[in-house]
């Protein structure tokens, strides 16, 4: 009992970690509203490219691991795959299968805002190193998921690819994307 206890004592503290930037209230939820809802919407509307579709929903992930704290995480986990199922973007007549993917989906999600909050913000790892470590922990728990659901007959070979390499591509792309963003933002905010 105890080890759990302590367990979930660090796991509320890590998610309450954020970088140094300071706002109201108000922009704090307008923030966390703005990224769940561009990663929710982006697969309704905008790509059908994984690439792109995957780069932006993990931009978000990451800008969430930085910039928001607690239960405010809870709607970019679970949001990005919801608007994916819900249009059938990516995988057409096999979006079906995507429902078994879900709960694994969704740990992906938590591995990759934990492993950046964990190693950049907590252990003071370079942001670079977070993002790597997060990409490569995501992608492995997704392939060895889909791996053994195939193996089970439950999901097709297609998603292999879907939920292996592509995985990484697009979480290390959207840390990219957002290395000189996070820069910018902190550099703004010292000069306040």
């Amino acid at each position: 009992m105890a080890l759990i206890t302590t367990f979930y004592k660090n796991l509320v503290e890590l998610s309450n970690l954020k970088t140094g930037i300071y706002q109201s209230r108000n922009k704090y939820l307008f923030e966390i509203s703005s990224y769940s809802l561009i990663a929710y919407l982006t697969p309704l509307f905008l790509f059908h490219s994984q690439f792109l579709l995957g780069t932006i929903v993990n931009s978000m992930l990451i800008t969430g691991a930085l910039y928001t704290r607690g239960k405010s995480l809870l709607p970019l986990i679970f949001l990005p795959s919801l608007g994916v199922l819900t249009k059938g973007v990516l995988f057409g007549p096999l979006t079906i299968y995507l429902l078994f993917m879900l709960p694994f989906i969704w740990i992906g999600n938590t591995i990759l805002i934990f492993s950046v909050k964990f190693f950049h913000l907590k252990h003071k790892k370079h942001y670079l190193k977070g993002i790597f470590y997060g990409s490569a922990l995501k992608a492995a728990f997704l392939f060895i998921s889909a791996l053994v659901l195939y193996n089970l007959g439950v999901i097709p070979v297609a998603f292999l690819t879907a939920f292996g390499i592509m995985q990484f591509v697009t979480a290390i792309s959207a840390g990219l994307i957002i290395f000189p963003i996070n820069k910018w933002r902190l550099k703004v905010e010292k000069s306040c």
